[in-house]
């Protein structure tokens, strides 16, 4: 077969051009220090680092999410850590005021340092978190969640709980609603409290627990006192007390006659109305078995200073024991939170230790598939550069060969 001196330079152009490629591709892969410099180099491999690649920054993500959970739930349990300290010095200062040593200038002192106890508790719970967001506001991160209104401390935030995926199919809780933490606490008797007035011309006074008994038989209903028209009463004016859930009158209240002034006492519920009304007008009063810590703490403060332990023994007595009954209520509805403040971190911890141990794991996988060998490498490139230079030498001292040099 005749090769013709085209035939002969084309080939050993072809395979230069073929050994200086594999040559400098082995020479790209060491200044990477990667197999896989191209996806060209393989396709498969390079498809399954993608995967990798995408995991492993989901996973980091994940991770960023507990750490920001992480700092946000123990901003949550140090804030509840002092408010259970703040409810032991107010229990403490309670039990003293009850003593019988104390006199009603120590009462007064220690009355100021619960006031002061007082204003320390709002401020806690008005706390916010790193992002400026109220930590007990719920969705309302942007609003104060507790605003005192005269002695009343009224919760503006939500019910809304805040969460944060920390994997695929895991979302944390990152916080508790305000409502929840310091309003919604089991009172130690059933409390009553004026909750509609459509008769604005008269006045609601007095408003107390006559009969505790009484009132917790009669909870959670409520009470509604509606005036009547004053044909019902023979022409005068009149008053209806019956009951919101059906609309039963009370046993003896029905169109009772009202002249200017009536002093009220029914389902375990003493109060006095005063003024001028109009048939349609009512009071409604409502039945609670929920003590705010506020409350709890802002009434023994003002009770201190209203209540004297001599003159009214019997109410000093019912306020020092409803305090330290609704503080160990708090005491234990706080403690019922940092639990699940410590189940949460448990969690948290568990899934950080998983991400972490599983991108451990795909990073040795992507390592055995993109990751160069470097000793294999360098040994390769070795070889490839003698075979290009032989290759280069040969075809230098074969270039030139012709017939015409023969003759």
């Amino acid at each position: 077969m005749r090769v013709s001196s085209f035939q002969v330079h084309s080939q050993a152009a072809n395979q230069i051009q073929l050994l200086a490629k594999q040559t400098a591709d082995t020479q790209q892969q060491i200044s990477h220090g990667k197999r896989l410099v191209n996806p060209a180099d393989d396709p498969v491999g390079a498809a399954r680092v993608i995967n990798l690649n995408q995991e492993m920054r989901a996973r980091e993500q994940f991770l960023k999410n507990a750490d920001a959970a992480d700092v946000q739930l123990a901003l949550e349990d140090s804030v509840l850590d002092q408010v259970s300290e703040l409810i032991h010095r107010v229990q403490e200062l309670t039990l003293q005021a009850a003593s019988g040593i104390r006199t009603s200038e120590d009462r007064e002192f220690l009355a100021s340092e619960i006031s002061a106890r007082f204003e320390e508790l709002l401020s806690l719970a008005n706390t916010r978190n790193p992002a400026g967001q109220f930590l007990f506001s719920g969705y309302k991160g942007e609003v104060p969640p507790f605003e005192l209104d005269g002695q009343t401390v009224n919760y503006h935030g939500d019910e809304g709980i805040r969460q944060v995926q920390i994997d695929r199919t895991q979302y944390l809780t990152l916080n508790d609603s305000g409502s929840k933490v310091f309003m919604d606490i089991s009172a130690p008797a059933t409390n009553v409290e004026l909750t509609v007035d459509s008769a604005p011309s008269a006045s609601l006074t007095g408003l107390t627990v006559s009969d505790q008994e009484l009132l917790d038989e009669f909870y959670p209903d409520e009470i509604v006192i509606e005036f009547r028209p004053e044909a019902e009463a023979g022409g005068a004016p009149n008053y209806t007390v019956k009951r919101s859930s059906d609309g039963r009158p009370l046993e003896g209240m029905v169109n009772v006659a009202f002249l200017g002034k009536a002093e009220i006492d029914v389902a375990g519920v003493s109060l006095r109305i005063d003024g001028a009304v109009q048939p349609g007008e009512r009071f409604v009063i409502a039945t609670n078995n929920k003590q705010s810590l506020f409350e709890t703490v802002n009434g023994i403060a003002t009770g201190l200073q209203n209540i004297d332990a001599s003159d009214e023994p019997e109410a000093f007595q019912s306020l020092i024991d409803k305090t330290i009954a609704g503080l160990n209520a708090a005491t234990s509805s706080i403690s019922r939170t940092r639990a699940d403040i410590g189940a949460r971190f448990n969690s948290l911890e568990a899934v950080q230790t998983l991400h972490e141990d599983v991108n451990l794991q795909l990073e040795g996988v992507r390592s055995s598939v993109e990751d160069l060998d470097f000793a294999e490498a360098v040994s390769d490139l070795a070889y490839q550069s003698f075979v290009l230079e032989a290759a280069q030498q040969s075809f230098v001292r074969i270039k030139d060969l012709s017939l015409f040099n023969r003759l």
